[in-house]
C-alpha cells in the first residue's frame, strides 16, 4: 500500500484542525507539513515534494491559485482546492483530476475527496493532473469575475470595485457603513440590515448592531462573561459584542468548529 504524502495549507486554524483529524482516519494518509498562507505553501511543497496538498483558495497573501501557478508543471501534486467563499463557480471544479472541498463539508465528502485524490495519485496520471488543474484555474478565475460578493462604490469621483471577502469588518456610522480593509477604507450609504444580505454568511458574522466581523481577519476570540465576548482582529482593532448577539455568535461558531 502506496503512503501518500500530504500538506495541509489554510489561514484559519480551525479548517487546519478539522482537516487534520480526518486525514488521520485514512491509514494510507502520512502529513508531512502544514502552513497558514501561500508563501509558505510554495516553500513546503518546493522542499517536499508532496503527492497531495490541501490548499485554501482564498489567504490574505497570495491565493491558492497563485500558488498553482508558481509550481512547476513537474512538482505539481493532486490539489483539493478548500474554500468557504465560493457559491457560484463549484462546477468549475467538476472534474477527475483536481477536486475541492466547500466548507463547511461532512465527513462523507471529505472521505470521498480523499479517496479520489488517491486513485489519481496511484494511476500516476500526472500529465492529465497539470492539463486539468490549469483548465480549473483559468475558469474559476473567468467565472469570479462575475462574483456576487463584488461591491460597486464611488470613490472620489471614480467607480471602484471591492471583494467583500477583503473587507476585515463593517462598523455603522450613523447614516453609513464604513469597510475596513487592510490598507483602507470606505464610506458607503447603506444600512446593515441591506448588507448583511450581501454577505457570504460562512465568514461573516454580526456581533453588534453596528459590527459585522469577517472571521478570515479573525485572530483571536475570548468570552469576557455577562453574554460578551471579546474579538481581535489581525489588525490589532478590537470589538466587544452585543450582550443580545451572543446566542447568535455561538451558533455561527459552533458550526465553524464542528467543521
Amino acid at each position: 500500500m502506496r503512503t501518500i504524502k500530504t500538506i495541509v495549507v489554510d489561514d484559519e486554524v480551525l479548517s487546519r484542525s478539522r482537516i487534520k483529524k480526518l486525514l488521520e482516519q485514512n491509514d494510507q494518509i502520512q502529513l508531512i507539513g502544514e502552513g497558514r498562507n501561500g508563501d509558505e505553501a510554495i516553500e513546503l511543497i518546493s522542499s517536499y515534494r508532496p503527492d497531495l496538498v490541501f490548499l485554501d483558495i482564498e489567504m490574505p497573501d497570495r491565493d491558492g491559485f497563485q500558488v498553482v501557478n508558481r509550481i512547476p508543471n513537474e512538482q505539481r501534486p493532486f490539489i483539493i482546492f478548500v474554500t468557504a467563499h465560493d457559491r457560484f463557480a463549484l462546477k468549475a471544479f467538476d472534474v477527475h483530476a483536481v477536486d475541492f472541498l466547500h466548507k463547511p463539508f461532512d465527513d462523507e465528502r471529505f472521505k470521498k475527496a480523499v479517496d479520489h485524490a488517491i486513485e489519481r495519485i496511484v494511476q500516476h496520471d500526472q500529465s492529465m493532473l497539470n492539463d486539468q488543474l490549469i483548465r480549473v484555474v483559468d475558469d474559476f478565475r473567468s467565472r469570479t469575475q462575475q462574483s456576487p460578493f463584488v461591491l460597486k462604490i464611488k470613490d472620489k469621483g471614480r467607480e471602484r470595485s471591492i471583494n467583500l471577502y477583503d473587507v476585515l469588518y463593517i462598523e455603522a456610522e450613523g447614516n453609513y457603513l464604513k469597510l475596513q480593509l487592510e490598507n483602507e477604507r470606505f464610506l458607503i450609504r447603506n444600512t446593515m440590515q441591506q448588507m448583511i444580505g450581501e454577505l457570504d454568511h460562512s465568514c461573516f458574522v454580526r456581533i453588534h448592531r453596528s459590527m459585522i466581523l469577517n472571521i478570515n481577519y479573525l485572530k483571536m476570540k475570548s468570552y469576557k462573561g455577562n453574554n460578551e465576548y471579546s474579538f481581535r482582529m489581525k489588525n490589532g482593532d478590537e470589538f466587544i459584542s452585543g450582550r443580545s448577539f451572543k446566542d447568535s455568535i455561538d451558533e455561527f461558531f459552533s458550526i465553524k468548529e464542528g467543521l
